[in-house]
Formats: structure tokens, C-alpha cells, sequence
């Protein structure tokens, strides 16, 4: 975990030119195998293909650069069927946690079913617009 820590200062390093510029920084969701993956994907600022196995770990990291507004955030775990055209969107999961950290949040889950997946992180005091949202897959 400490690891993961001073990779993730090492990022905001990297990244706080961005808030010098002008430029307002964006939220940023990276999805690995594991806490090793996603360290790598934060250095070279790069996303994974986001392909995951039925039954391993999905490890995913949230990066808010102006902080969260609150101690609680809520993250779902979105399913969308292939077959439907219309509405064809089920909710798995949805966890209401508390942040040890007013930038970030790291955490991982499970899934069994194969298929398209979204993974949206709301602000526990504005649940009506995500803070960050990203697409991932589960195959067999």
C-alpha cells in the first residue's frame, strides 16, 4: 500500500503542471489485475485494455483532481446486455464507502458473468452525475 502511495504522489508531481497552465485537470479511472498494474498504468499515464477473466480480481483507482466534495463517495457496477437496444442496462453492484483520501480511492471487486460492464463514481451530495465512469469487459 505504500507503494501505491508514493506512485500516486509521484503522479500528482507529474500531473500539477496541468493545474499551473490553466488547464483544468480531468477525473481519471484506471482498471487493472492487480495494485502493481495499476501503478504502472498511473506512471506512464496510459489506460489497460481493460479485458478481465470471469471469477479474478478488478482492481480500479478513481482520481478526482479538485478532491471529492464529501467523506463518502457511491461506485456502481453497471451491466449492459448485448440484446437489448432499449433500456437494456442492469445495476450489479452499489457500494456507498468512505475516502481515506480527498483525491483518490482504490478498491476492487469481482464479477462471473461475461459481458460489457461500466464501472461510475458519483459524489455521495450529487448522485444524479457521475464524477468518473469507464468501460470494461469480462470474458470466460
Amino acid at each position: 500500500m505504500k507503494k501505491l502511495f508514493s506512485v500516486l504522489f509521484l503522479f500528482f508531481l507529474i500531473v500539477s503542471p496541468s493545474f499551473a497552465w490553466g488547464r483544468k485537470a480531468r477525473a481519471l479511472l484506471y482498471f487493472g489485475v492487480s495494485e502493481n498494474e495499476i501503478e504502472k498504468n498511473v506512471i506512464k499515464k496510459e489506460e489497460s485494455e481493460n479485458i478481465f477473466k470471469a471469477g479474478s480480481k478488478i482492481y480500479f483507482l478513481a482520481y478526482i483532481p479538485e478532491g471529492f466534495k464529501s467523506d463518502y463517495i457511491k461506485y456502481q457496477i453497471v451491466k449492459q446486455d448485448d440484446n437489448a437496444h432499449v433500456a437494456g442496462y442492469s445495476r450489479i453492484r452499489n457500494v456507498t464507502c468512505r475516502v481515506k483520501n480527498k483525491n483518490y480511492y482504490s478498491d476492487y471487486f469481482i464479477l462471473y458473468e461475461k459481458g460489457k460492464y461500466f464501472l461510475q463514481i458519483f459524489d455521495i451530495q450529487n448522485l444524479h452525475q457521475w464524477l468518473v465512469v469507464g468501460g470494461f469487459r469480462v470474458v470466460e
